[in-house]
């Protein structure tokens, strides 16, 4: 697979040196891969947390050093523990100048727990204090399943980090902060799902996964979960999720717990945001108190898409003590919480607002044959689009984000829901609708560019005399739209985009408006469809399209003009079949 490295015998320390030049104030030692806070000798009352494992993690656990966090972390090779020596120093260094103690958090790998047992018991056999805890939150693997290793740690390791290191800055004792981390441990699981596996630098994927399967349970080091199941809605899995994380806290209602929400790499922002939202809201339904959520980029596993979810249950003897450890300050600059992370009391959440909006029946008024036919015209147009949706973006990849297709089928499911409540007695109160719905429905320059044409059709029709040929006002009104496309959109014909074919259509329709009615719908579907073909020889100088210089992505037809098009031949097959 891909990947921007230079070496992967030095990808470890070139990372983490760019992390130092990301933030300078941190000490960053590359002889043994540990990052330090700095002004460690103001700590002289204070113990120290230090953390860390095999490297493909980051941010974890450099990420998370700085005051109220971690004093220092100490990183391995990729998906290899740290050698013990470098853990020794490590510990070394944090307790050159504060004789208050160490507590090692420490990762249920088996790598991890050899070599920082080893740098531990070393440390002791020289008098420094040291305590270690071992996070093993993972819930994925039923207990009569699990090996002598036991359970994984997973990004409830930045919990522990995070109270540990807020319990450090206030000067609590090295006993004291142990036995609220066992408290923890006894609060806190972890259940993860994957999209797909990862992959070390120059290597394959470490296991196959389906297109239509989630991997769950998977740990952070690329190995596979305990089962495959089908790939569902987000929601659907978020229910999953929550599923075997409450069977084994567990949690019930009138309970309150903290999340995190974990990427795991590669799973989109979008996608992240999501899943907090259904998180949240599955939360809120099964009336569990989410008192603090976290989300972001903690303990990834190389390019894996996945996400972990933690919570941690905040019983009431523990719950102002955890609370306030996650409020207190930290310098670490990965911790994903800040001042926004704590809720406004008395605040209410709203939803979704509801907007009243009122379409008055204006302009010259139709018939009830002329209201069916206008009826039809809209619903064969939205089928035809909804029908070459695939088709349409498949057009739009490479050259534009691939979904115009997808956009467009949005306008046209929500024009057909609306189809019985539009005033389609009044042609341009109809337009004004479409063009309400277009802005909504779409965004983005296509939700636009039809909120501009349909509101100028609508215009348009709402000044047309009752009296006049009805061919001569639609031809006026379509060329309305087309003059406000080419006013705000900066589209002209011959610039490779939907224009092309309206101007077409514009001109045929006005040359040809005399004929018989029959001759006219042959000429402009004629016209629209050799309007759009032509568009295979243009170079594009409007929308994502221009900035594409490679001709393999232009061999095709521009994928707006062929929906308008596919839309116009649609509509012009009803007017053929429908006597007026």
């Amino acid at each position: 697979m891909k990947s921007l490295i230079n070496s992967i015998d030095d990808a470890v320390t070139e990372t983490l040196s760019g992390l130092s030049y990301m933030y300078p104030q941190l000490e960053y030692q590359a002889s043994h891969k540990v990052v330090l806070m700095p002004d460690l000798e103001n700590r002289k009352d204070k113990v120290s947390i230090i953390c860390g494992g095999g490297s493909g993690h980051e941010p974890f656990a450099a990420g998370f050093v700085g005051s109220g966090m971690l004093t220092a972390s100490v990183a391995g090779a990729i998906f290899a523990a740290p050698p013990s020596q470098h853990i020794s120093y490590c510990i070394e260094r944090v307790s050159q100048y504060s004789r208050a103690g160490v507590l090692v958090v420490i990762p249920n790998y088996t790598g991890d727990c050899l070599n920082f047992g080893i740098a531990i018991e070393k440390a002791r056999q020289t008098g420094l204090k040291v305590l270690e805890v071992i996070v093993n939150e993972d819930c994925s693997i039923p207990s009569e399943d699990q090996g002598v290793a036991g359970k994984r740690g997973l990004s409830g390791l930045v919990f522990v980090m995070k109270i540990a290191g807020a319990l450090a800055e206030r000067g609590l004792s090295l006993e004291d902060i142990y036995e609220t981390v066992q408290n923890i441990l006894k609060n806190m699981v972890t259940y993860a799902v994957g999209l797909t596996a990862c992959a070390i630098p120059g290597q394959p994927p470490m296991f196959e996964l389906a297109e239509d399967e989630i991997e769950c349970g998977m740990g952070v080091h690329g190995e596979a979960g305990y089962e495959k199941i089908k790939l569902g809605t987000c929601n659907e899995v978020i229910a999953f999720i929550l599923k075997r994380i409450c069977d084994s806290l567990p949690l019930v209602g009138g309970d309150s717990v903290a999340a995190i929400v974990n990427n795991f790499g590669a799973l989109s922002q979008l996608e992240q945001g999501i899943v907090v939202h259904d998180l949240t809201n599955q939360l809120r339904h099964m009336n569990i108190k989410l008192l603090r959520i976290y989300s972001g980029v903690l303990m990834t596993s190389l390019n894996s898409a996945g996400i972990h979810i933690t919570l941690l249950k905040l019983p009431e003897c523990h719950k102002d003590l955890f609370i306030s450890c996650l409020d207190d300050p930290t310098d670490a600059p990965q911790w994903p919480g800040c001042t926004y992370s704590i809720p406004l009391k008395n605040k209410q959440i709203v939803t979704r607002d509801n907007v009243t909006r009122n379409i008055k029946q204006v302009g010259i008024e139709i018939n009830s044959k002329q209201q069916n036919l206008l009826k039809q015209c809209l619903k064969s147009a939205c089928e035809s689009i909804i029908e070459k949706e695939t088709l349409i973006n498949d057009l739009d990849r490479g050259c534009g984000d691939g979904d115009c297709g997808t956009t467009l089928k949005r306008l046209a499911n929500e024009i057909l829901q609306g189809l019985d409540r539009y005033y389609l007695s009044h042609p341009s109160s109809v337009f004004s609708e479409l063009a309400y719905i277009a802005e909504e429905e779409m965004g983005g320059t296509s939700g636009a560019l039809y909120c501009l044409f349909f509101t100028s059709v609508a215009t348009e029709l709402a000044s047309a005399d009752a009296e006049e040929d009805w061919l001569h006002i639609w031809a006026r009104a379509l060329r309305s739209g087309l003059n406000c496309l080419l006013k705000y959109g900066k589209a002209k014909p011959g610039y490779r985009s939907m224009v092309d074919v309206i101007n077409a259509v514009c001109e045929t329709y006005e040359n040809v408006l005399h004929n018989e009615l029959i001759e006219i719908c042959v000429t402009i579907k004629a016209a629209a469809w050799q309007a759009c073909e032509t568009t295979k020889n243009m170079v594009p100088k409007v929308g994502r399209a221009s900035y594409v210089k490679q001709a393999q992505y232009l061999q095709n037809v521009d994928a707006g003009a062929h929906a308008v098009a596919t839309w116009i031949s649609a509509i012009i097959d009803v007017i053929k079949n429908i006597k007026m």
